[in-house]
């Protein structure tokens, strides 16, 4: 198994206004700036919802609903 060394990345000249932010954003969830931008960068490996619904329209649909049926379900749920 093949183990990672974590990378440092430095971001000059950030705008006050700009950090202010990050720093309120963090405060709020009770985390270090360097913490909550570390978690922000981890969002950025999960899947677009794109990726999420182009591998969805990928899978083979044998039995399941069709988009008929699913469109059929949620108008009946809005009583529309």
């Amino acid at each position: 198994m093949t183990q990672s060394v974590a990378k440092t990345i430095r971001i000059d000249d950030v705008p006050d206004e700009t950090y202010e932010a990050l720093r309120v954003q963090a405060e709020a969830e009770g985390l270090t700036v360097a913490d909550y931008l570390r978690r922000q960068l981890r969002l950025i490996t999960r899947p677009t919802t794109a990726e999420v619904i182009e591998r969805a329209l990928q899978r083979p649909r044998e039995n399941g609903p069709t988009n008929d049926d699913i469109l059929a379900a949620i108008h009946k749920a809005r009583g529309a």
